[in-house]
């Protein structure tokens, strides 16, 4: 929760310093949509070819049942992001280049989701999994990411005219996934005496089986379509 109060807090606090600086002619709330989230955000023209951006998305938290490198799990998703961004308008129209800077709090936190049997598996090795056991995921990616993207909209320094209007964002965040896997001592020994001792081996190789799973994810996609009103 803290962490969210930070990145609304970045943002909002570059929305009034704007807003002041403004005299109200080149200004934009927004509210957008997509892939990661909804979020509502603020833009303000620095001329017709740069604007400034500040935005803070949510997609709250959801339940999310899944399988990652043979491991079973029951987890809890989430993805809250407040970034700021410089747009260039390299022509005399909406299309627009962005940079930006993220912080954010993105997570999948998972525990295991036993079969019908009673069985998990870890590192390829089944084993029976009951009442005292413990096994648990998390993927976790960077708390600052850089941002690069393209869009359409925002242009307030080329257009001041107030009124709503269209605005578009396909883009990537980058950040490397922090993984992490363990299992509590009661699993531990189970997993030991089924494996012939190799239970840390085993251990191992799930945490590096999800972390090459999860991989793809440094390059995270962002695309988004909203509204905005100029005044």
């Amino acid at each position: 929760m803290s962490k969210m109060k930070t990145l609304a807090g970045l943002a909002l606090s570059m929305a009034a310093a704007s807003v002041h600086a403004s005299n109200g002619s080149t200004n934009e709330f927004y509210l957008k949509g997509g892939f990661l989230g909804a979020g509502i955000g603020y833009t303000y023209g620095l001329n017709k070819s740069f604007s400034l951006r500040s935005d803070v998305m949510t997609i709250g938290r959801h339940d999310h049942n899944g399988d990652i490198s043979g491991f079973d799990y029951k987890g809890k998703l989430r993805n809250d992001v407040a970034t700021l961004y410089g747009d260039w308008f390299p022509l005399d129209n909406g299309f627009r280049i962005t940079f930006g800077l993220a912080v954010r709090d993105t997570q999948l936190a998972a525990d295991a989701n036993p079969s019908a049997a009673g069985t998990v598996e870890i590192g390829g090795q089944t084993v029976n999994y009951g009442p005292g056991d413990s096994a648990h995921a998390k993927v976790e990616l960077p708390d600052v990411a850089p941002y690069l993207g393209i869009g359409y909209g925002h242009n307030v320094g080329q257009n001041t005219k107030a009124g709503w209007t269209f605005l578009a964002d396909a883009g990537v965040y980058y950040g490397k996934p922090k993984v992490s896997f363990n299992i509590n001592a009661h699993l531990y020994k189970k997993l030991n005496d089924v494996s012939g001792g190799r239970a840390q081996e085993l251990v191992d190789q799930q945490t590096a089986d999800i972390r090459d799973k999860v991989e793809k994810y440094k390059f995270m996609p962002a695309v988004y379509i909203g509204i905005g009103y100029r005044f």
